[in-house]
């Protein structure tokens, strides 16, 4: 069996961007890791955009700008055609998977399958997790305020770029006016450093947490049903990238696989930020901006069965949503949930996204206890 050091020299030791020659390296190498276990090995290979998400802060550095520029000049119709196109153009970029700003550097990519197919079989699992990596200037909590205030922001600009159309050009400027104005260029600005900023910074992550551990535990899992098929049930271990760019690889994947629905009750457990604990939870909801996917409730009483027999406790569902590859196969109408670690007090995961986020991080044991859930 290969020991978890040998899984996390590939998997969690060295940054794996999209875009980047690691990234086909990766899956090159787990693809023959998987083949010489014995399993059924297929890459899926999809369009990917490296880019989108350094573009999408682009994006919205220059609509701020162009916003409180206008609005400060007291051209009411100028203002609002800034304040109409961005967010739109976000949405349409990165929550409806078309590339208006992020073809540049479009490239092909590849996700790993590795499949154990008892004949007959009248169900299908697919467990999940992401290889790829990221690195950003600011983790996921310094990230969420600015999340939050997406919507709100963007009603004050409509409603202030409004207010300056009836008023006319030769009104004073109001504080909505100036408010506004200030709000767009901050929301901008912290836009910009949270999408755009990683791409300057000089250490990349490695991506142990996020989510290489979790793609180990895959591997040695394989191994175990190598020897022990299930019965009647075909299992999928899915290595995917392109999560970290606005999850776009898994939409691809899901898209292309249940574009008519499957021909036999299919799940999706996927798996993020194992190795940090030995306790576990669900989280509460998959996000996209506008909608929000609870987890399929089946499943995570499955999970919380096995989990309260292993461990004595129920499984802890998170008060906060997140938006991983779960959600793809959601909004295909595939049930899933995203299963990942509890850490002690059920304190937020700090640290993603940075060379904080390395093997170091990985607590003993914990490994072991996700791959015997």
């Amino acid at each position: 069996m290969t020991s978890w050091a040998e899984l996390l020299d590939l998997l969690a030791s060295a940054p794996r961007e999209n875009g980047t020659p690691a990234l086909g390296e990766t899956a090159d190498a787990l693809l023959l890791l998987l083949d010489g276990i014995g399993l059924d090995t297929a890459l899926f290979s999809y369009i990917a955009h490296p880019n989108r998400l350094r573009l999408a802060g682009v994006v919205a550095l220059l609509g701020g700008l162009a916003y409180a520029f206008a609005l400060l000049r007291r051209r009411g119709g100028a203002a609002l055609a800034a304040a109409l196109p961005a967010p739109a153009l976000l949405l349409v970029e990165l929550e409806g998977y078309v590339p208006l700003f992020g073809w540049p550097g479009a490239t092909e990519q590849q996700h790993v399958e590795a499949v154990v197919e008892p004949a007959p079989f009248d169900q299908h699992l697919i467990l999940a997790a992401h290889y790829d990596s990221k690195t950003d200037l600011l983790d996921h909590v310094v990230r969420a305020p600015i999340e939050i205030l997406g919507l709100p922001l963007t009603l004050l600009m409509l409603a202030a770029a409004v207010l300056r159309l009836r008023r006319g050009r030769d009104a004073a400027s109001g504080r909505l006016e100036r408010a506004a104005a200030l709000g767009a260029v901050l929301y901008g600005a912290f836009s910009f450093l949270a999408l755009t900023g990683g791409a300057f910074a000089s250490g990349r992550s490695p991506g142990a947490l996020d989510d290489g551990a979790a793609c180990a535990v895959l591997v040695r899992l394989g191994e175990r049903l190598a020897e022990a098929p299930p019965a009647r049930t075909k299992v999928t271990l899915l290595f995917l990238s392109g999560e970290e760019i606005g999850v776009q690889g898994s939409w691809a994947y899901a898209a292309a696989r249940f574009a008519a629905p499957p021909a036999v009750p299919t799940a999706v457990i996927n798996l993020e930020f194992l190795g940090a604990a030995k306790e576990f939870a669900v989280f509460r909801g998959e996000r996209f901006t506008t909608r929000t996917f609870p987890p399929a409730p089946e499943l995570v009483a499955a999970v919380d069965a096995v989990h309260r027999e292993q461990r004595g406790l129920p499984l802890w569902t998170t008060w906060y949503p997140a938006a991983t590859d779960a959600r793809s196969f959601l909004a295909h109408g595939v049930p899933s949930m995203t299963l990942l670690n509890a850490l002690p007090g059920h304190a937020l995961p700090r640290g993603m996204h940075s060379t904080d986020d390395s093997r170091e991080r990985i607590v003993p044991g914990a490994l072991d206890a996700a791959l015997d859930l």
